[in-house]
């Protein structure tokens, strides 16, 4: 794109509005749960076309909303697709071992593309201005970022699925040995390389956004991401220590509290409520910790010489907001759901600010100067696939 960005001129800063309530994403949370467990499931692509559109259209920069143009027809061709890989592959184990690896191997050979038609179908129904959103990421990128994972964690199983089925292992229903150090094994090198597998995929993702003629990049480097791992596990295990003490004190103040009255009546209930409190922690700091350095570190990177992205999302204003929203959907027995979905959107994307070298008035108009096929309906026909990514 041709856009003259003087050195040294400082970025404009445009923050993310999300302008969403909790009582209105209710109603439509309520009616499509309701209709696609009416019609079977057959709703979903609608019900992901209602979400979408009140959520895009709620998601405001520099003064113009988000638009989303997807027709649910369309879309459900990718769900179709993704159920039809589900339920051969459930199917086939229960009944034959190489019709499972054989659904396997389809699984793994095909979801990249599709992953990728999803991504270009996404981002092509997506305006701002008027203007299409593309996604420019070619079919071998995809199969680089999604084969290895998938073929760690399918193709072990399907393997020891087929070496019981034929009744190797050296007794009726067990896998042979080598099927289950097949299995270890690829499961080590999963969980070791799952940080560089994530970083994959989103340089994949993050890399080939465009807007016109501009296109982001994704700078963050594995071995950062990596680093987020390592305190992650940090975390988790300084998490389990602290329980485990909580636990053994109040376990050794109850034995104590028998003697007495009703002392151990109390600490049973005290102890019931650390436990829950336990539960909570070791399930929500854990994935608040992750999902908050994850955004930060991968949308700060995100961008190119005109425009990039700025994430600021604090750790511990989100945790509380985490630990609030558990609390009142156990309470409500899930009712609470949807106002959890928008607290959080809100909170993620009002951290987001996008910073310009050039005024965003210019940056739109010359991009639909530049791509002015983005403005029609050419990219979601070409693209209808959309299979929930």
């Amino acid at each position: 794109m041709d856009i003259d960005t003087p050195a040294g001129q400082r970025p404009e800063r445009h923050p993310i509005g999300f302008t969403a309530s909790g009582s209105e994403y209710f109603r439509i949370w309520i009616v499509n749960l309701l209709l696609i467990v009416v019609t079977l499931g057959l709703y979903l692509p609608w019900a992901k076309v209602r979400k979408l559109r009140y959520f895009h259209a709620n998601t405001w920069v520099d003064g113009d909303a988000l638009g989303f143009h997807g027709e649910p027809a369309k879309m459900l061709r990718g769900t179709l697709i993704a159920a039809a890989f589900l339920i051969v592959y459930s199917v086939g184990s229960h009944f034959s071992g190489w019709a499972a690896l054989l659904a396997a191997l389809a699984f793994i050979g095909l979801w990249p593309a599709l992953f990728r038609a999803s991504m270009r179908f996404r981002l092509a129904n997506t305006s701002w201005r008027g203007l299409r959103f593309r996604f420019t990421g070619d079919t071998a990128g995809a199969y680089g970022a999604l084969l290895p994972p998938l073929a760690l964690v399918l193709l072990p199983f399907a393997v020891a699925g087929l070496t019981v089925a034929s009744g190797e292992g050296g007794k009726p229903g067990a896998p042979s040995a080598a099927a289950a150090g097949l299995i270890g094994l690829c499961m080590l090198v999963f969980v070791v390389g799952l940080p560089f597998f994530l970083w994959k995929l989103r340089r994949y993702q993050h890399g080939h956004y465009a807007y016109g003629g501009l296109q982001t990049r994704l700078e963050a480097d594995v071995g950062v991401v990596y680093g987020v791992f390592i305190k992650l596990i940090g975390l988790l295990i300084a998490a389990v220590v602290l329980a485990g003490l909580v636990f053994g004190l109040f376990g050794a103040i109850g034995v104590i509290g028998r003697k007495g009255s009703g002392l151990g009546v109390a600490l049973i209930i005290l102890m019931a409520v650390i436990g829950l409190a336990s539960v909570l922690l070791l399930n929500i700091l854990p994935k608040s910790y992750l999902q908050v350095r994850l955004q930060n570190l991968l949308w700060s990177t995100t961008g190119n010489e005109v425009l990039r992205f700025d994430s600021r999302l604090k750790l511990g204003p989100y945790l509380g907001l985490q630990l609030k929203n558990y609390l009142l959907i156990f309470l409500t027995l899930g009712l609470y759901w949807p106002f959890a979905v928008i607290g959080t959107r809100r909170a993620q994307l009002e951290a987001v600010t996008l910073e310009t070298r050039t005024p965003l008035d210019e940056l739109s108009r010359t991009a639909v100067e530049e791509d002015p096929s983005a403005a029609g309906d050419m990219a979601a026909d070409l693209f209808g696939l959309d299979i929930g990514m």
